[in-house]
């Protein structure tokens, strides 16, 4: 079998992940694309068996994926639009880690006829859309579905028991931003920071509340049609007191330049994380009444490389999908349904199986 040849642009954290899982492995060539030279230069440091390129002007990305397979955009979502656009150009398959925009799926709707379109793979949108729809479809019909993601520092050591896990744009934008559930059928936008509540996995007691972005595309949840659908975000006991003190109480909230500073030089960055996955159906099978949780852990493995777990699984359910791609487990054209592929077998496989906390 022919090496998949895949262009990664972005050299972040997820672009860089992706290249050292990918290269890993001898059915892949690939070539990592940005436009910063610092950032290369991090992955030269690693000395990861990739080809790296730089470029200057969106019109050069149609050219550097001339010969390629597969494009990625492990970027930020104001620039997706122009490697889709490069994707569709250059007739590659094409691959993102956010929710797919109404403008996006219109630039590469004329691309899935002809070559596979995976959107939204990474943790959230992503594997945990596929855990959530892979526990619902043992239940007719669902009444109810919380989705809960949690990406914490192992060992907490601060009052927040939290660190610099991902992005803080991102994580201000979680708390800051409404909500996309489900609510008695019908699709709405609910506030942030509400619906709080406790949960215990093993012992360890944890606080869950609205978070936004986690599962911005009801539409995966369709054919099962849940009553209520709820995302949430697990940290430990007291995170809400404290985040609600810098948001409400000292006015952050309106003040985003002082809240990122603030959070940027005050958060540790976390190396050693914890990620959690835990989903929650409540409907009938027959006419028992029935409540079923299904929890998935992760911790980092150094083996691979220093990415903490919040990225490792994040590429490495991207990785999955591009394996099973080379592989001809997934059609080579159309919008791919990833959140329909088996759980079991995702987890199973070389790029997530080492991440799982047994």
């Amino acid at each position: 079998m022919e090496r998949l040849k895949v262009s990664i642009f972005g050299a972040g954290e997820i672009g860089t992940a992706l290249a050292a899982a990918l290269a890993g492995s001898d059915a892949f060539m690939i070539q990592v694309i940005d436009r910063s030279e610092e950032a290369l230069d991090r992955l030269r440091a690693m000395n990861i068996a990739v080809s790296l390129r730089s470029f200057g002007h969106p019109d050069e990305l149609r050219a550097l994926l001339a010969g390629q397979d597969l494009a990625v955009a492990a970027v930020s979502e104001g620039v997706v639009n122009e490697i889709a656009h490069a994707a569709a150009m250059a007739g590659v398959h094409y691959l993102d880690f956010i929710c797919a925009r109404p403008e996006t799926r219109a630039i590469l709707e004329p691309l899935s006829a002809r070559r596979a379109v995976f959107n939204g793979c990474g943790v959230s949108p992503g594997m945990i859309g596929n855990v959530a729809c892979g526990l619902i479809s043992s239940f007719s019909p669902v009444a109810d579905l919380t989705i809960r993601v949690g990406a914490i520092p192992r060992y907490p050591t601060n009052r927040l028991g939290y660190g610099q896990i991902w992005n803080v744009d991102g994580l201000i934008d979680e708390y800051t931003r409404p909500s996309a559930a489900i609510r008695e059928g019908q699709a709405v936008s609910v506030a942030p920071l509400e619906g709080y509540g406790h949960l215990s996995i093993d012992g360890v007691t944890y606080e869950e509340f609205v978070t936004s972005g986690g599962v911005e595309d009801l539409s995966i949840f369709a054919d099962c049609a849940p009553r209520n659908v709820t995302f949430k975000t697990i940290r430990y006991p007291g995170h809400l007191d404290y985040m609600r003190f810098l948001l409400d109480d000292l006015g952050l909230r309106h003040r985003r330049d002082m809240l990122r500073s603030l959070l940027y030089n005050g958060l540790p960055v976390v190396e050693d994380d914890l990620l959690l996955l835990v989903v929650t159906a409540r409907g009938y099978r027959g006419r028992q009444p029935t409540e079923r949780t299904i929890c998935h852990r992760f911790r980092p493995n150094r083996t691979f490389a220093p990415f903490n777990a919040l990225t490792s699984v994040a590429t490495g359910y991207a990785a999955t999908l591009i394996a099973m791609l080379h592989r001809g487990d997934i059609a080579d054209r159309g919008f791919v349904a990833h959140h329909r592929i088996d759980t079991a077998a995702l987890l199973s496989g070389e790029f997530l199986q080492p991440l799982l906390a047994l």
